[in-house]
């Protein structure tokens, strides 16, 4: 096609339906990050995330801080979908979309207020039901702003910097119960603390950031005490779990060089950390990737290696910006990276100056857990070996934590018992049988050989010391006596409570 043939050029404006996808992926703890990143950008150095209540349920949520503040240009460009201002290499914010995606993927109307030095304070309102037919903003009066403006001094100590409101929030406990409301808030708070705190972790251990957290009645004028976010380093170790680490491995690609920090955490620390939140260190294996000390993505490989249970040791620091850039993308919540396929070969070529290859580092941090877990292993008395009746992954744990007795083997089977009994014991046989009349509450519709994993695995950890010994002596039949009788009251209460008539 030739340039003679294009007749007109037109612009395309955005469909303001948009809007209603906007911040589909944040979550609370993800969305109050992306308006840390704006405070960050501009010059905070002290946050305030207050969570108000009315009657126990979530109803707003202000993000203050003291940063430089806005003037009305600069609020209104703040408010315009997609508008990329000019960012410098050291902003957090890229997209443009973060302030009004992480707002209405939680609430109805967002209100922000600010002010500069030296100019007047400026309010901004978007209600999301107008946003999204013709992407209207209310401008607010300067007098009201003014009164934000010395509210928002109370808990930053400045007039100056920004407030970011959230009302008409969509996501929360709806229930009736103000207790259970109360237990989803400090879920919650827990989820948004832990959050912020490895996501910021390097500036919050600089004293270069503060992140405050309260949480309130609306109606309480504000007296609740804010509690700072302590930082969560995931490379917080006092001693590698390897000698030599962490090591640094540099990547080619063309002529571009990439520098990793490989680091190899010691085994069996599971403290925050190496566990955040509710995400233990299996999970958190793989690329920590950095962006101006922001923490974009922690864990996973990202389909550059296998992840494993023996490689959960392994982590590796990924902060080079230009790499960021050319190799690395994400999606508009930070939430979500993807490898560019040029970085996936090189980070499989990386090299240390001593040689160590990336495969080799996973083999050290291999090397590591398995050496860990042997010593562990060894000081723990041999065990009768699980046979028919436990499914494979439960037998594969118990053979990674225990040391097993060869040639004897305990069997799980279920067959009809007393209606007051859920297990006797065959001694000479070494079979614990288990009451099949109550199969249909720990088994699906028809069980399977290897069913009921969680109750076998308790029984076995409960019992198996009986099946090690050459005869059963007066202890072990008291034990045994101990068992029938409590887990067969159990069992039958079990039932009553689900409901069930046993046959």
């Amino acid at each position: 096609m030739a340039d003679a043939d294009v007749v007109e050029t037109i612009q395309l404006a955005p469909d303001a339906g948009l809007v209603k996808s906007l911040g589909a992926h944040h979550t609370l703890e993800s969305a109050l990050a992306d308006l840390v990143d704006n405070a960050i950008d501009a010059g905070a150095g002290r946050v305030v995330v207050r969570l108000l209540t009315r009657g126990s349920h979530l109803a707003r949520v202000e993000v203050l801080d003291d940063g430089t503040g806005m003037d009305q240009e600069a609020a209104t460009q703040a408010m315009t979908i997609g508008h990329r201002r000019d960012y410098v290499t050291s902003d957090l914010g890229h997209f443009g979309m973060g302030l009004k995606a992480a707002s209405f993927a939680h609430a109805d109307t967002l209100t922000v207020w600010s002010q500069r030095d030296g100019t007047e304070p400026v309010g901004r309102r978007i209600v999301r039901a107008d946003f999204s037919r013709d992407f209207s903003c209310e401008l607010l009066s300067t007098n009201r702003a003014a009164a934000a403006a010395e509210a928002r001094s109370v808990h930053t100590g400045r007039t100056s910097g920004t407030s970011v409101v959230w009302t008409g929030i969509r996501h929360g406990y709806r229930g009736a119960s103000p207790a259970a409301a109360v237990e989803w808030l400090d879920d919650q708070e827990n989820k948004v603390r832990v959050h912020l705190g490895v996501v910021f972790h390097r500036l919050i251990a600089s004293g270069r950031l503060r992140i405050d957290i309260s949480v309130d009645e609306i109606d309480a004028g504000g007296g609740a005490l804010a509690v700072p976010v302590s930082a969560i380093d995931p490379f917080g170790y006092a001693v590698s779990g390897h000698p030599g680490y962490p090591k640094t491995l540099v990547a080619a690609v063309g002529e571009q060089k990439i520098s990793m920090t490989a680091h190899v955490w010691p085994a069996k620390k599971d403290i925050t950390g190496f566990r955040i939140g509710d995400r233990n260190g299996e999970k958190l294996q793989g690329f920590f990737i950095y962006r101006n000390d922001r923490l974009l993505h922690a864990g996973s490989w990202a389909d550059t290696a296998v992840p494993s249970r023996e490689r959960q040791l392994a982590r590796v620091v990924l902060d080079d910006p230009e790499a960021i850039q050319g190799f690395v993308t994400m999606n508009s919540e930070k939430q979500g990276v993807r490898f560019q396929h040029a970085f996936h070969e090189a980070v499989s070529r990386a090299v240390s100056e001593d040689g160590t290859g990336f495969e080799e580092f996973l083999a050290d941090a291999e090397q590591a857990y398995t050496m860990a877990n042997k010593r562990r292993v060894a000081r723990r008395k041999p065990a009768i070996t699980p046979g028919k009746g436990f499914a494979p992954g439960v037998r594969k744990a118990f053979e990674s934590e225990l040391p097993l007795i060869q040639g004897d083997e305990m069997h799980l089977r279920w067959k009809n018992l007393p209606e007051d009994e859920f297990v006797d014991v065959d001694f000479p046989e070494r079979v614990l049988y288990l009451n099949a009349r109550y199969r249909s509450l720990f088994t699906p519709e028809r069980g399977s050989l290897n069913d009921a994993p969680v109750v076998k695995a308790l029984l076995y950890l409960l019992t198996h010391e009986i099946y090690e010994g050459q005869v059963l002596g007066a202890r072990d039949r008291d034990q045994i006596e101990l068992w029938k009788a409590v887990l067969g009251a159990a069992v039958m209460e079990e039932a009553r409570m689900r409901g069930d008539k046993q046959p």
